[in-house]
């Protein structure tokens, strides 16, 4: 168990969420975000469980970290030079996107971090953070605070490793803040064992000119649902998201994707791929909404999934909202088929084994994604991993 945090505004917060929690109901399987899921598998009883303990994850930083803040988040609000900052972000997207499972998480997280760089800072190296679950059983809740002020940038790579022989739930909740003229280069490699349920909830807000750049890799776990939403709420903000789910025998896999473009010239690209074998899973949602004031917004979507067995299943549903007709574009893609065997012949007849050349075709597949991690080494280490859920090392 956690250490109890004694600041009275962290415990506060975590009283309202766990009253608000256990009000709130469990979602019927017919609604928008849980067609494919049900929620009853990320449910956690918290009748025998006190508030502000949970599952510690343990947490490890490395890369240059010169002009970097980034602590624990419990420890970083008993820090008078980021109080105020955590006052003012925290729980913002959650109030503004209330949902039962992030009152879950707000209301018993003791895992996490916060991560902040000043105006006008640049960090051109790859920041590593590393979340590991050695030692934890049953539940963990994981928060994360990110926040950018005008004109800084930074490369992030977050990395979740869950190697459990034991079942696990992890409920994490990330918020992501930008400031005008900030860049976030974020990667997110999920790498759990086949006893992990997960949920992970992460919201953005873009400012004037503010990019966000987000990578998702998702090789691992039994259950994994990912809700991912960004705000592009002043002109000229951009969010790019790229993912990669690799799929095999049972697993199950469920995102869902939200942009919402608020403001004139604004852009958003997502580019999903996923590739299944076995009797693996796949739902993806993705959800375009252009209000009225985003005249001259650019939008597009693109999910493209392969699948490599028989009883291997993927489902994808494109959804537009658009409320004003002045957009520069505004489209969507949707892909789902096995491999060309036009092109496994080809390859065939060069000399290849077949294996070699499904090995080949699907790493072809998934390279316009893998290409976008933001570090060589961990570019290198994904690939190896993939390499091995295809049973090619």
């Amino acid at each position: 168990m956690t250490e109890v945090l004694v600041d009275n505004w962290l415990e506060e917060k975590k009283r309202q969420a766990k009253t608000a929690y256990e009000n709130c109901p469990i979602p019927d399987k017919v609604s928008h975000l849980w067609k494919y899921s049900d929620p009853e598998c990320f449910e956690y009883d918290l009748k025998n469980l006190p508030v502000c303990s949970s599952g510690k994850l343990k947490l490890s930083v490395s890369g240059n970290l010169n002009n970097v803040v980034i602590m624990e988040l419990s420890e970083a609000y008993k820090n008078e030079k980021y109080k105020e900052l955590i006052l003012k972000y925290f729980g913002k997207h959650t109030e503004s996107y209330p949902n039962r499972l992030a009152l879950l998480n707000e209301s018993i997280w003791s895992s996490g971090y916060f991560l902040c760089l000043k105006k006008n800072q640049k960090v051109e190296e790859p920041i590593t953070v590393k979340l590991s679950s050695d030692g934890v059983s049953d539940f963990c809740a994981v928060r994360n605070l990110i926040v950018l002020e005008e004109g800084s940038s930074i490369n992030l790579i977050d990395e979740i490793v869950a190697e459990n022989k034991t079942p696990l739930l992890i409920n994490l909740v990330s918020e992501i803040f930008l400031d005008k003229n900030s860049k976030l280069n974020y990667a997110n490699i999920q790498l759990y064992s086949k006893e992990v349920t997960s949920h992970n909830f992460q919201r953005a807000k873009l400012e004037e000119k503010s990019e966000l750049t987000n990578v998702f890799i998702a090789l691992g776990g039994k259950i994994s649902k990912v809700d991912l939403g960004a705000n592009l709420s002043k002109s000229h903000a951009q969010v790019t998201t790229y993912g990669i789910v690799l799929g095999d025998n049972n697993q199950k896999f469920d995102h869902h994707t939200t942009v919402e473009h608020n403001a004139p010239y604004t852009k958003s690209d997502l580019n999903f791929r996923v590739a299944l074998k076995g009797k693996a899973r796949s739902a993806y949602t993705g959800n375009l909404k252009i209000s009225h004031e985003a005249i001259k917004s650019d939008a597009h979507q693109e999910n493209r999934n392969l699948l490599l067995s028989a009883d291997a299943k993927a489902e994808s549903i494109p959804e537009l909202e658009i409320l004003t007709n002045d957009v520069t574009r505004c489209n969507h893609g949707v892909t789902v088929g096995q491999i060309d065997k036009d092109q496994l012949y080809y390859l065939m007849t060069r000399g290849l084994e077949q294996g070699e050349a499904e090995q080949i075709i699907i790493e072809g597949f998934l390279e316009p994604t893998l290409s976008k991690i933001p570090d060589k080494a961990l570019n290198e280490e994904v690939s190896l991993r993939i390499k091995k859920k295809l049973g090619v090392v």
